[in-house]
Formats: structure tokens, C-alpha cells, sequence
């Protein structure tokens, strides 16, 4: 396990959430995203990008099918942005209606060691969960993050049950995390979060697996698609670790070049770990070499791994 206190912990993920009503729903939706997603069904979740029409990520979403609506999970500070996008274009012909949630729902990332303490009569069910599916609990929407080399579930519930359910945790011994003790856990596990994808192309981040060429048109649909006939791919994220530490910001590389780090964390007397955007010339080499002399070792290529089963 990953040298982070404790080895059951919760997250209180921030979040802006979408409902999307009507019977053209679906299809409103998949007019703008990167994937497909007309073949989704009822307990099930589906990932995708919203670009620009430069191609660049606007955010990530994620998708629940929930009976006759679909509930749209994004980053917290692009909700309006996204609501905006997703209310723009719908024919007045068709039938799709866009709502705010911010204010009725949150979202929490929990580590699955101990999960029948929290989830006794559920435990078998979420065990046997695929990652593109999500099962009920009372009020509660449950899925399972399988893609990792930790499981964790991840918990839509309402903003009404959300100090509940974290006394309830708490009272389990699962320790609640700060954002440097989670920046800590997705560098270790390899989750891309908002800080590695905000305004950049998917192709340099690791989001590959959420850009199909062979859906409909999409915003940035274009400039994905010349990016990937030349071969102009040159970036790429990946995991690095360095005796010292280097604040989130760009930096030069003494070959040419720069590397962005997008996420920082401090490990004081032990190696501090990152992500960051690197020029891909530079993996063969193992490790980078800044202008001012501090060597990062590159430890692994950063790739999103798709749940969707909806192709």
C-alpha cells in the first residue's frame, strides 16, 4: 500500500453536477462530447471530453443513466461553463431541458478495504460491480474504480446526507484526506484530474482512449483529426520523482524544451513526486535535466484508462 495515512481514507471530491432531462437527451449530448454514448442504459456511467473547437479540453464529465435523466458530473469550477455549452444549439423541435444540482448533490472517493463496514448489506453486489456501472443505495449512487492498482468507490449521494455519511466513516476509523495527501494518492495511482487536462490538447495528456475519430461531429473533432493523420503528437503526461521539490509551474529543459509540472506533492526527507507534460523525445532518456541542474527521474507514462463499454 501506498506509504499515505491511513490506508482507509475519504475524499470529498469537488464537483458540479448537470441533470439532463428529455426525451432527446442522449442525443444532445453526444452532439458535443468525444465519445459515443447513444447506447448507454440505465445503471450505467459513460466518460468523455468537452472541447473547444480548437480541440482543446474545456473538462472531463462523466455520465450516470438515471431512469429517464442523465446526471453529469464535472469539475466544480467549470459547471456553469459546461451547463452553458450543453443549453447552447438544442433545436426548438426537440426535447432536452439542462438543470443546475450543484446545490443538492456531493461526491466521495473512498478507499474499499473496509467497505462492509460501511456498505455491509451492499459489499457483494459492489464487489461484482464493472467499472461502468453503478448500483443504488438508498439514496445514494455507489460505483467502482477497478483501473487502478487500488480500488476505491466512489459515492454520489445528497448534500443532506453528506455529514452523515462522513460521521459514519469516521466512526470506522477511515481518516478524511487534504488535497496534499490526495495529490499524493493520484500521483501514486495515476489518476488525471483537472489540473492535467485544463485548456490542453487530449493527445498530450493521456486522454486518448476518450477521443473517438469515428463518431459524429464534435467540437475540435477537426483538429484531433489532423493532429493524429501527421503524427504531431509530441507531448505526453507522465509520473516523475526528484530529490527536491519544484512548485507547479513551467520549467526549462537544459536539451530544449520545457516541462510543465501539473501536480506537486512534497516528500521532505523522501523523494517528492509529480506530474508533469514532458516533450516525448525525452522517455527514451529516462529522466530530464533542467536548466538550473535538477535532474527528474521519469518513472511512468500516464494514460486514462476508459470505462466505457458503450463504443
Amino acid at each position: 500500500m501506498i506509504d499515505l495515512y491511513p490506508n482507509n481514507f475519504f475524499y470529498e471530491v469537488k464537483s458540479s453536477f448537470t441533470i439532463i432531462r428529455g426525451k432527446d437527451a442522449i442525443k444532445h449530448l453526444e452532439r458535443v462530447l468525444t465519445t459515443k454514448i447513444k447506447n448507454i442504459s440505465y445503471g450505467s456511467k459513460h466518460e468523455s471530453l468537452l472541447c473547444d473547437l480548437n480541440g482543446r479540453i474545456i473538462d472531463y464529465l462523466t455520465a450516470y443513466m438515471i431512469k429517464n435523466e442523465l446526471l453529469v458530473v464535472s469539475t466544480s469550477i467549470k459547471g456553469d461553463e459546461v451547463r452553458r455549452i450543453l443549453s447552447t444549439g438544442i433545436p426548438w423541435n426537440e426535447d432536452t431541458i439542462v438543470l443546475n444540482a450543484d446545490e443538492s448533490i456531493r461526491k466521495i472517493i473512498i478507499s474499499d478495504e473496509k467497505i462492509d463496514k460501511i456498505f455491509a448489506k451492499e459489499k457483494d453486489s459492489i464487489l461484482e460491480l464493472n467499472d461502468y456501472e453503478w448500483l443504488e443505495s438508498g439514496d445514494n449512487i455507489i460505483s467502482r474504480n477497478n483501473r487502478h492498482n487500488i480500488s476505491s468507490l466512489e459515492i454520489l449521494m445528497p448534500k443532506n446526507d453528506m455529514y452523515v455519511i462522513k460521521e459514519k466513516l469516521i466512526e470506522n476509523e477511515f481518516k478524511m484526506i487534504k488535497d496534499n495527501e490526495w495529490n499524493k494518492y493520484r500521483i501514486y495511482v495515476g489518476i488525471i484530474n483537472f489540473k492535467e487536462i485544463e485548456h490542453r490538447i487530449p493527445f498530450d495528456v493521456g486522454m486518448k482512449e476518450l477521443v473517438k475519430m469515428d463518431k459524429g461531429c464534435y467540437p475540435g473533432q477537426e483538429i484531433h483529426a489532423r493532429l493524429e493523420s501527421r503524427g504531431k503528437i509530441r507531448k505526453t503526461l507522465v509520473k516523475l520523482s526528484c530529490e527536491k521539490f519544484l512548485r507547479e509551474d513551467e520549467y526549462k529543459i537544459e536539451n530544449g524544451g520545457k516541462i510543465v509540472i501539473t501536480t506537486a506533492y512534497d516528500g521532505g526527507q523522501s523523494k517528492s513526486k509529480f506530474f508533469g507534460i514532458i516533450p516525448i523525445k525525452y522517455l527514451e532518456l529516462g529522466k530530464i535535466e533542467l536548466n538550473n541542474g535538477i535532474i527528474l527521474a521519469i518513472e511512468d507514462v500516464v494514460s486514462f484508462q476508459s470505462l466505457n463499454s458503450h463504443h
